[in-house]
């Protein structure tokens, strides 16, 4: 019996080579057109065009499952092959026979039957991680920070608390498989007659499927919410890192565990300091006469306000004074340092009076000059 292969792209209205955000695009706006609630004139149908919504989103947001499909054109355990089939050459059915072989149990192959009975898949699995960037200040880093966010994630349908199954409706058995959980299929090859099971792909192996699907969420057992979370940002975190948040992503698929909420942390840039681990750095330029004689400047902090830096007579150009404890605080809290590179200003251009002046003192500290 030959599996029914779906057009996700199709579903979706995509193109093949679609990146994952027009995926999740065409997802957003065709699970709003095709709620059942927005078609009550034909809510069969909407239900059964919303759940392939949700099922192509399934496979083609997940790059694994996408790389299968492409490659494949389904997800999941291989089709099989119809007896007496015409197409494709004697060659060709022998090495599709061959792998087909090898790729089961070897006493389902030769004797018709697994050695054991596997365990029934359910559907229910984790739902997806959510990842979302968030921007802080220098100035943030200093003593931590809270930051509020808002997004959107699926979370369990309050209707029929994640099972997918309309209230009160329960569960029927599978029609496919009568209620055993398990397709049995025969099949005449190269190598002979043979008889194997496989797990039903209409019930996932429970051998049960719902009388009626939910009317809130078409049967995924989770529904679209935008929340508002606090973000804890640690101090001196570093650009990029990545904060998970168990529980913050995606509901599961029918009653399956949340995702987690993964929050990438970039810094802001600031144009007065340069991060170096816990340290910071800063430049400044004074005029060459304060270099000589000395002179007193103003240094911003990265958490606000200033301090003053005495800059003592004769300074040379690159020096670098440090004002201890005025960095970033490392994992212990104890902060860094804030070193200032000093660089000095020579005039390019002297009014008659400064250069008569610099003259007179070179001639008499005995600098020979142009």
């Amino acid at each position: 019996m030959r599996r029914e292969k779906k057009d996700y792209y199709e579903i979706l209205g995509v193109p093949r080579n679609a990146t994952q955000e027009e995926i999740r695009r065409a997802y957003k706006k065709l699970v709003k057109e095709w709620h059942p609630d927005r078609h009550p004139e034909n809510r069969k149908e909407a239900e059964q065009r919303f759940k392939e919504i949700q099922e192509a989103y399934e496979i083609l947001s997940d790059p694994q499952k996408r790389a299968m499909y492409d490659r494949f054109g389904y997800v999941g355990e291989q089709p099989s092959y119809q007896e007496g089939r015409t197409s494709g050459s004697f060659f060709e059915d022998f090495l599709r026979d061959f792998e087909d072989i090898f790729n089961r149990d070897i006493f389902e192959v030769f004797f018709g039957e697994e050695p054991h009975r596997r365990e029934r898949k359910e559907y229910s699995h984790r739902g997806e991680d959510i990842k979302y960037e968030i921007e802080v200040n220098l100035s943030d880093l200093i003593n931590g920070t809270e930051i509020p966010i808002e997004y959107e994630r699926y979370e369990t349908c309050p209707r029929c608390g994640g099972t997918g199954v309309e209230p009160d409706s329960g569960y029927i058995n599978c029609p496919k498989c009568g209620g055993t959980g398990r397709i049995r299929e025969e099949k005449r090859s190269f190598f002979g007659y043979f008889v194997s099971e496989r797990t039903c792909d209409e019930c996932g192996g429970t051998g049960k499927i719902p009388r009626e699907l939910c009317h809130e969420c078409g049967g995924s057992g989770r529904v679209l919410r935008r929340v508002r979370r606090t973000i804890k940002i640690p101090p001196n975190v570093e650009d990029g890192t990545q904060l998970r948040i168990p529980g913050g992503g995606n509901a599961g698929y029918y009653g399956g565990p949340y995702g987690d909420l993964i929050v990438i942390v970039r810094l802001k840039p600031d144009n007065r300091f340069r991060k170096s681990g816990k340290n910071l750095l800063y430049d400044i330029t004074i005029d060459y006469l304060q270099a000589i004689l000395g002179t007193t400047v103003e240094i911003p902090l990265p958490e606000g306000g200033t301090t003053m830096l005495k800059i003592p007579a004769g300074t040379q150009p690159g020096t670098v004074f440090k004002l201890k404890g005025k960095g970033l605080p490392d994992e212990y809290g104890r902060r860094g340092d804030l070193l200032v590179n000093v660089q000095v200003e020579i005039p390019k251009n002297l009014s008659r009076e400064e250069r008569k002046v610099l003259e007179d003192l070179a001639k008499k500290r005995g600098i020979p000059i142009t």
